[in-house]
């Protein structure tokens, strides 16, 4: 392999628990190199990382001295968004794994790899199974009318309902357009019981210690239930999905939203 062929890597987001996974599976990976690890936290503060990289607490100066092709984002959305028009900027393609972000923020990050003649991609999960959970799920909702989304994570998530979840409730929705019916109880002693109602799918959330990340779909129809789960227990599962990112947004034009797209489905 020539140094050509090399892509060089970033990780915005290096300090956290996935982002540390990152840093492993670039590292390992034959045809990446690992430029810069990037952190608001500074570096003497921090249990050391996985592997030697230079480090950075400011990302626009991470940007500039790296040179990355690309760079993976696990952060939280308020510190991604910011750091993804400066990516661009420096020619480097975002692969974001970060969730959280408006239908605006999504077009103006799609606007800015447009305007940079770049790609990107933004995905609410890269696990391979959770990405096939959603596809499946999607193939039986025109087949049913009633429809419960269950996700489980451990208790210091900041979001709920999830990302993934969300995306999958979406991805129902593109193949059920019509609302799901929704039995709403005649009485309900604990207010919300049902969980969140999009487009008629109650979506539940579940945050408590001793789990990772979880998520089930059942769909009800008359003298039967079809049930679609997906379980994670330990983050190197994101590493698969975020190396095929790595390599595929090096020929993308502007955001592509979903690892789907990526695999083919």
């Amino acid at each position: 392999m020539t140094n050509a062929q090399i892509i060089k890597v970033a990780v915005h987001g290096a300090a956290g628990r996935v982002g540390r996974e990152v840093l492993r599976a670039v590292d390992a990976a034959p045809d990446m190199t690992l430029v810069a690890a990037i952190d608001r936290i500074p570096q003497n503060e921090l249990e050391a990382l996985p592997v030697s990289v230079p480090y950075y607490t400011d990302a626009r100066d991470g940007y500039m001295a790296a040179q990355a092709d690309v760079v993976v984002d696990f952060s939280v959305s308020a510190a991604s968004f910011p750091m993804i028009p400066l990516a661009l900027a420096a020619g480097t393609r975002p692969v974001i794994g970060t969730t959280g972000f408006t239908e605006d923020q999504i077009a103006y990050l799609d606007a800015q790899c447009q305007e940079h003649h770049l790609g990107g991609l933004l995905a609410p999960n890269f696990t391979i199974g959770a990405v096939l959970l959603g596809t499946l799920a999607a193939m039986a909702a025109p087949y049913f009318d009633y429809v419960d989304i269950y996700e489980e994570h451990h208790e210091m998530k900041v979001d709920a309902p999830s990302g993934t979840a969300i995306g999958i409730a979406k991805s129902i929705h593109d193949a059920h357009p019509e609302a799901f019916e929704h039995n709403d109880p005649t009485r309900e002693p604990l207010p919300g019981t049902r969980g969140g109602n999009y487009n008629g799918m109650s979506i539940h959330s579940s945050r408590m210690p001793g789990r990772m990340a979880h998520h089930q779909v059942t769909f009800g129809g008359p003298g039967q239930t079809l049930t679609l789960r997906h379980d994670t227990n330990n983050r190197e599962c994101y590493m698969p999905g975020v190396l095929l990112a790595v390599r595929k947004v090096m020929g993308l034009q502007g955001l592509t939203v979903g690892l789907d797209k990526l695999m083919g489905l």
